[in-house]
């Protein structure tokens, strides 16, 4: 298990003065990378060794967003290693020990030259991070309501309307027609798209994680707040591509498809009040 401690600054609030969506993903990357810094296998290693840790998946569960200058402390840990893929769980919670906000994850540890798969994950990276019981399994441990159990959503984000609908709200043979209803009715919408900058990269190059989650973000009602978020990242991102953004209302919140040109998803998330 890894912790770091710091206080809510300014610039990462939402306009509620709470620890923004984006933040919270800020902060469980800066977890887990200072993790892999302070263990040796940071990015220095995975350079060396031509690869990286891709996230694939988050579920994101909010008790409680901490507020302006709150002093919190964030965790993680590795909780499951099969072939590629790494499970790690999150928490953040108050100094005090108040559970604010936990995380369930998935990552794939990926050859960036060949952009595959790594199916031998490095035993120092293996002995680095060790293994542990996954956050789901630990509520009573950090003081979680045991009724959270029934909140962990589980299946893939359900994207059936997104069937037959291209990337500006036309069907596959480019007619409009049959979404045109919807558009109207006022569950899909079709915003602006997007062009990535080198704002929106990382180390590697691509789209950041939490950048998507901010482009996706920024397509909702600016009052909106979301008590679970899952996100699944489908394809990278690279300097000038271009973000075709779906939106469907749903009866519990939004769900978000970030499109390529092709009208293949890129990032599919799911925001629940």
């Amino acid at each position: 298990m890894y912790s770091f401690k710091s206080r809510v600054r300014y610039s990462e609030l939402a306009a509620d003065k709470r620890l923004s969506l984006v933040s919270i993903v800020n902060y469980f990357q800066d977890c887990c990378t200072f993790e892999a810094e302070d263990k040796e296998v940071g990015l220095q290693w995975l350079s060396e060794h031509h690869t990286s840790w891709m996230l694939t998946n988050w579920q994101i569960h909010i008790l409680r967003r901490p507020e302006y200058c709150e002093d919190i402390e964030i965790i993680t840990w590795a909780s499951g290693f099969k072939y590629f893929i790494g499970k790690r769980s999150f928490l953040i919670r108050s100094v005090s020990g108040e559970p604010l906000i936990y995380a369930l994850s998935d990552w794939a540890y990926v050859n960036v030259v060949e952009n595959r798969p790594e199916k031998n994950v490095p035993a120092k990276e293996l002995e680095a991070y060790g293994l542990d019981v996954p956050i789901e399994r630990r509520f009573s441990e950090f003081d979680i309501p045991v009724s959270e159990e029934e909140q962990i959503l589980k299946g893939k984000i359900d994207v059936e309307f997104m069937k037959g609908i291209g990337i500006l709200g036309k069907k596959a043979d480019g007619n409009s027609s049959n979404t045109e209803s919807i558009a109207e009715s006022g569950n899909v919408w079709f915003p602006h798209s997007i062009v990535v900058s080198g704002e929106h990269l990382d180390t590697n190059n691509h789209v950041n994680n939490a950048q998507y989650v901010a482009i996706a973000t920024a397509q909702l009602p600016a009052d909106f707040r979301t008590s679970v978020f899952r996100a699944e990242y489908k394809k990278q991102s690279k300097l000038g591509d271009v973000i075709y953004p779906v939106i469907e209302t749903t009866d519990e919140g939004y769900i978000v498809v970030l499109n390529d040109e092709a009208g293949e998803a890129k990032l599919v998330c799911e925001f629940i009040r």
